[in-house]
Parts: C-alpha cells; sequence; structure tokens
C-alpha cells in the first residue's frame, strides 16, 4: 500500500491532524498536528505545533517551547468536565510533556501516528512512577502502514533543515537510517498541498 492508497483509507481525525502538521511544516514551525476527539468520533479540538509562531488563536500556545500541537488541541478543553471518554490523534509519538498533558486533562486514550525515536515517551503508560496517582491514559501506536513514514519524517525534516547535527538529527539517523531520504523529499514538497506531496511519495 503505498502513501496515497493509504492517506485515502484514513480516518477524518487523522486527516485532519495531518493537515494540521502539513500546515505548520508550511509555517516554518516544528510539524505535528493533533485533535481530540469525543466518544462518538467527532472533533472537538485541534492543534498543532505553535513553537515559533506569533499570536496564538485563542485558548492556545505560541512563541514557547511549550506550544507543542498535543499541548494546543488539550488546552482548548474546559475544566467543567471530565474527558475519559475523548481520544487526542497526533501525528507524533508524544512526548513527556504531552503525555503528562494528556493525563491532567483526563483524556483517556491517546494514538499517535509516526515512532518518536529521539523523545517518544509512549512507555510512560506503562511506567510504575511510584506515586499514588495513576498517568489512567491508554498510548496506541505507531500508526501501520506507510503514513507511520511520513509522520516521523516530518518531525525530522524541520530538524534536519534547522540543525543537521543535533542530537534528534543523530538519534534518527543512527535508529531509522531510511527515514532521512523521505525527511529530504518531504522538505522539497512542503510549498504544496499534503495530498500532492504524498502523491510524489508514492
Amino acid at each position: 500500500m503505498n502513501a496515497v492508497e493509504a492517506w485515502d483509507r484514513l480516518e477524518e481525525p487523522w486527516r485532519v491532524a495531518f493537515e494540521l502538521a502539513w500546515e505548520a511544516f508550511a509555517a516554518g514551525t516544528i510539524p505535528v498536528g493533533a485533535v481530540v476527539v469525543d466518544k462518538d468520533g467527532a472533533i472537538i479540538s485541534r492543534g498543532r505545533n505553535r513553537i515559533f509562531d506569533g499570536v496564538p488563536p485563542p485558548r492556545q500556545l505560541a512563541g514557547t517551547r511549550l506550544a507543542h500541537a498535543e499541548m494546543n488541541a488539550l488546552a482548548q478543553l474546559t475544566p467543567d468536565r471530565r474527558w475519559t471518554g475523548c481520544t487526542l490523534y497526533t501525528t507524533l509519538e508524544p512526548c513527556v510533556l504531552c503525555v503528562g498533558a494528556a493525563s491532567i486533562s483526563t483524556i483517556g486514550r491517546i494514538l499517535f501516528a509516526g515512532a518518536d525515536v529521539y523523545s517518544g515517551s509512549s512507555s510512560l503508560a506503562q511506567a510504575d512512577l511510584a506515586t499514588p496517582r495513576p498517568l489512567n491514559v491508554t498510548i496506541e501506536g505507531p500508526l501501520d502502514g506507510p503514513l507511520e513514514s511520513v509522520g516521523a519524517a516530518l518531525h525530522l525534516a524541520y530538524f534536519a533543515q534547522h540543525d543537521g547535527t543535533s542530537a534528534l538529527v543523530e538519534t534518527y539517523t543512527s535508529r531509522r537510517p531510511t527515514l532521512g531520504n523521505v525527511a529530504a523529499r518531504l522538505l522539497g514538497l512542503r510549498n504544496g498541498t499534503l495530498e500532492a506531496a504524498l502523491a510524489e511519495l508514492g
């Protein structure tokens, strides 16, 4: 199955999350997108990475290293109820910050597309934190098929362009050496649409 076929079969929350990641990529910030869906699968909030953005939309963060896609999706959930029946979809395996934020937000489940071999923290869901308060969030991923590579490669592409000698790039190069080619191709395609890029990836 190629990337276009995988895209055609993708559920709507995944599509929106990837479109948000592509929007972040085009805006010059780290390309990660996230959405929260309710128990019926309806999208109730959306967020993208805005670390290097200016003014954020209402109830979101920008211009700070806390402005992760997941944080921006979660920040829109009101504190007047618990969100345990909801699921957070994200294009990249969440880091420690975002796993913790999902738990504090009372989200019951996280699904991620691309594995993050540098700072992915999905294993926290099974960790014994030696505290009485459990995380109470299940984390599932990565996504099967070629869109897993797209989610991870978008992340790598940003850092390869902006700091090719960073620890993140070195970690990806050693642990996922074939991903660099996908990341380089995405960099060359970022001025077009996501759908056009997926067609070029084949």
